[in-house]
């Protein structure tokens, strides 16, 4: 039931993500950003939990680097999020910051 789950918040972040790609033009910047950094975080939340929720407990308890591994694959998706996914959005979102 879990894996079920996680499989449904996983379609729906990219349908969100599909959803936003084709709106894109009629919103403004900042709330391309927002919205999109929630869509990755609900991405990375299904995949993770579908990958816990795969492992065999047995094999689970005993897997020290397990947390590694789950940090190691959130970083990779957090930098194709932010060198990849925001430029497709939003391609000169940072001209406008006044620093």
């Amino acid at each position: 039931m879990s894996r079920r789950i996680f499989r449904i918040v996983i379609l729906l972040a990219v349908a969100l993500g599909i959803y936003l790609f084709i709106i894109k033009e009629s919103h403004t910047k900042s709330f391309l950003i927002i919205i999109s950094t929630l869509d990755f975080l609900l991405l990375s939340l299904g995949i993770h939990g579908l990958i816990a929720h795969s492992l065999r407990p047995k094999s689970k308890g005993e897997l020290i680097t397990f947390p590694l591994l789950m940090w190691v694959l959130w970083a990779v998706l957090f930098l194709v999020f932010v060198f990849f996914i925001i430029p497709i959005y939003c391609p000169d979102f940072l001209v406008d910051l006044k620093m």
